[in-house]
């Protein structure tokens, strides 16, 4: 309870936690910075596989993103995604005895919403990534604490090593073909055909503008056809990398539910959590952002700091649960109660966002698609939080959850909830 603000209720009767939702919303304005990349850029490029030309206020951009937000905010998601589903199977094993088949219908709407928003709306979608990695904590949610913490930590190290490993493929020399129209590319070429004519590579002349023409002129076929490609692929290389990443924290997530890390007596560890986490991670990211950035790195350089950022951005990220939760606890949060609003509605704001973005960038909307810089697709990203933020804080004003919470509530439950 912050704010003045009467305590709110899960579904089921339950006070919720006030630091969770706060969390939750904070987590979603992270996140959706690091998108804007991705909702303005083709694929490639956002990822930084390409050459852009950018000036000052871009760069200074991308030094703030890369140091104080990339995987940052989807880390503390994935801590509260662990956290959820403990709190969850704990409540439902103390009122039925059981939980797997609420669980399981949950991941289920989970994934059904995640193929809809990546097909339909943005390739970006984490919704089904996270729905199969719920699946697999029915399991796992079994197993004793201190099992899942020491199998969330392994996990931790497996992303570092495949992130490495992925970046090290770079080195791997693609064979020499003497194609004239790869060679001498035509751009004109939309589509499947410009797909194949780029030998299938999301790096490849062809593609890239194929991709930028579908986006930003249509029609809807190419853009659905882009859409659902970039998300197979980006499926497949989220389950052999980061995936591993996402799993360890969420299992730690579920471990932080277990030893009552948002409760008063718990306090002292948010503090550690705050300190050690800042103290040790913040430093790490600023540099590696520093020699991502402006450093003349060969490919195993390059993976190198991709896989100590992997570990370093978890680090910071848990030091920003241990900070915000002190100051949830302590009635000091700045903006808690939007941050809360968002939080409360995370699977509608989510939602809200990409459809806010997309209609920024495509066809269908301004058609923007790469015709923005880093620093105004900040801008941009800050704008659209602000307005789903209102939205959600008016929402509430009137409705106890979010529209698509509602469905899911609705579909676990069996019932209206």
């Amino acid at each position: 309870m912050t704010d003045g603000h009467p305590p709110t209720l899960t579904a089921s009767g339950h006070e919720r936690i006030q630091s969770i939702d706060v969390l939750r919303g904070l987590a979603l304005f992270g996140i959706i910075v690091v998108n804007a990349w991705f909702f303005g850029f083709p694929m490639m490029k956002a990822a930084g596989q390409l050459d852009m030309d950018t000036n000052g206020a871009d760069t200074v951009a991308m030094f703030v993103v890369m140091a104080f937000f990339q995987f940052k905010f989807i880390s503390i998601f994935s801590v509260l995604f662990g956290f959820g589903i403990a709190m969850q199977h704990s409540r439902l094993i103390e009122r039925t005895g059981r939980a797997a088949g609420f669980l399981a219908r949950r991941m289920i709407i989970l994934a059904m919403f995640g193929l809809v928003h990546a097909v339909g709306i943005w390739y970006g979608d984490i919704l089904f990534q996270y729905a199969i990695v719920g699946m697999m904590m029915i399991l796992l949610i079994q197993t004793p604490p201190r099992i899942r913490l020491a199998l969330g930590i392994a996990c931790m190290a497996v992303s570092m090593l495949a992130i490495f490993g992925f970046g090290m493929l770079a080195m791997i020399e693609a064979p020499v073909v003497a194609d004239p129209v790869v060679a001498d590319p035509d751009l004109s070429l939309r589509g499947f055909e410009a797909m194949r004519a780029g030998g299938f590579d999301p790096a490849s002349a062809n593609w890239t503008a194929a991709e930028i023409a579908a986006f930003r002129e249509g029609p809807f076929t190419d853009a659905l056809l882009f859409r659902t490609t970039i998300w197979i692929f980006a499926t497949v290389v989220f389950f052999f990398t980061y995936g591993w990443h996402v799993l360890g924290l969420v299992l730690i997530g579920s471990w932080c539910h277990d030893v009552r890390l948002f409760s008063p007596e718990r306090r002292e560890l948010l503090g550690r959590l705050a300190i050690w986490g800042v103290a040790i991670g913040l430093p790490m990211e600023v540099l590696l952002a520093i020699a991502k950035l402006f450093g003349d790195l060969e490919i195993w350089q390059r993976s190198v700091i991709d896989g100590v950022h992997d570990l370093s951005s978890a680090v910071l990220a848990l030091g920003i649960i241990g900070v915000v939760g002190r100051a949830c606890a302590a009635r000091r949060m700045p903006l808690s109660h939007g941050l809360a609003s968002v939080g409360r509605m995370s699977l509608s704001a989510y939602i809200l966002e990409s459809i806010l973005f997309t209609g920024l960038v495509s066809f269908w909307g301004l058609g923007q698609f790469n015709q923005l810089g880093h620093a105004t697709l900040f801008g941009a990203s800050i704008a659209i939080y602000g307005l789903v933020a209102t939205a959600c804080i008016l929402w509430l004003r009137h409705f106890r959850i979010g529209p698509l919470e509602w469905i899911w509530r609705w579909g676990a439950y069996l019932g209206r909830p």
